[in-house]
């Protein structure tokens, strides 16, 4: 047998390894949900937009922070299974924390367990539930949210429950990133690749590869897997993409931009309970100037401006 022949079977072998745990079904990466079974949450989704403008040739600096957190704790119960283990999952709202602040002043506040919160319409949110379909492979559908959305809020709070409830904070709410057949997933014999767009808000919107890696399977099929994203250079996201908000456009040139892409998951395949995971990504974009009536040894006037963005899902008690 050759080498290179030698070579390509190991990795068709390991490949397979991974994917299907030494060739037993209930190693596979995919998640196996059981019938009635009831697992409460917390998910958190932040995004922050600082500002940074520092001038030490004028002896001044600025900082903005606007950012928006949202936090909701919930019971989710798998209703039925379908033979090929896709869920029906009843997602039922236990509590709600919201933060909005723009540049550094607190716009709303809300959290259902506070008294300063009763009076809030928001409120109203809280017992409601909606059904969602969970594939094995953590993809997420909405089936049924109108009675969820149809509760009358009024005021701030109405623009987070609309969020709140809307089907993109739904799947972001549930969805996990397990290898699949979809055509921007490639599988590797350590785990496997997704190509996806960057998130809403991001300056310059880009695509990146969110490499996939399982560090452990335990022996309860418990998966602990990371994730490290670098930009995708050969493709483009769609014109219409949500990433899109405030684009810099040609002006992204005149600034020196590092990203920080990282998460991490862990799941109990075999009971199909999410442990906890989270993905964050820190997008940095820095300018710098030196004014030319500076003195010699002052440092340059620097502008950064940085998109944190994060999801979280954990399993609470």
């Amino acid at each position: 047998m050759s080498r290179k022949l030698m070579l390509g079977l190991t990795a068709v072998i390991v490949s397979g390894l991974l994917l299907s745990g030494c060739g037993t079904s209930s190693k596979k990466l995919s998640m196996n949900y059981a019938a009635n079974q009831t697992v409460s949450y917390e998910s958190t989704s932040k995004t922050i937009k600082d500002v940074e403008f520092d001038q030490p040739s004028l002896k001044k600096d600025k900082k903005d922070q606007t950012s928006t957190v949202i936090t909701v704790k919930f019971d989710q119960t798998i209703a039925e299974v379908g033979q090929d283990g896709t869920a029906i999952a009843d997602v039922t709202i236990k509590a709600i924390q919201c933060k909005m602040t723009n540049k550094n002043e607190a716009r709303y506040e809300f959290d259902s367990a506070s008294e300063k919160s009763k009076s809030d319409s928001l409120n109203s949110l809280i017992g409601q539930s909606y059904r969602i379909s969970l594939s094995p492979t953590g993809a997420v559908k909405v089936v049924d949210a109108a009675k969820a959305r149809a509760v009358a809020i009024s005021g701030e709070g109405q623009k987070f429950a609309q969020k709140i409830m809307s089907d993109e904070s739904i799947l972001e709410r549930h969805q996990l990133p397990l290898p699949s057949t979809d055509k921007n997933v490639t599988l590797s014999p350590k785990g496997w690749t997704q190509v996806a767009p960057s998130p809403p808000g991001l300056l310059a919107p880009k695509m990146y590869n969110k490499v996939y890696t399982v560090d452990q399977v335990s022996k309860d099929n418990t998966a602990t897997i990371t994730m490290a994203a670098k930009e995708n250079l050969t493709e483009k996201p769609a014109e219409d993409s949500k990433a899109s908000g405030n684009n810099l456009g040609f002006l992204t040139k005149l600034f020196d931009n590092t990203d920080d892409y990282t998460g991490k998951m862990v799941v109990n395949l075999s009971g199909g309970v999410v442990n906890s995971y989270e993905e964050t990504l820190v997008s940095a974009y820095t300018a710098q100037d030196k004014p030319k009536d500076a003195a010699a040894d002052t440092a340059p006037d620097t502008l950064i401006m940085r998109l944190t963005y994060s999801l979280s899902l954990k399993k609470i008690d």
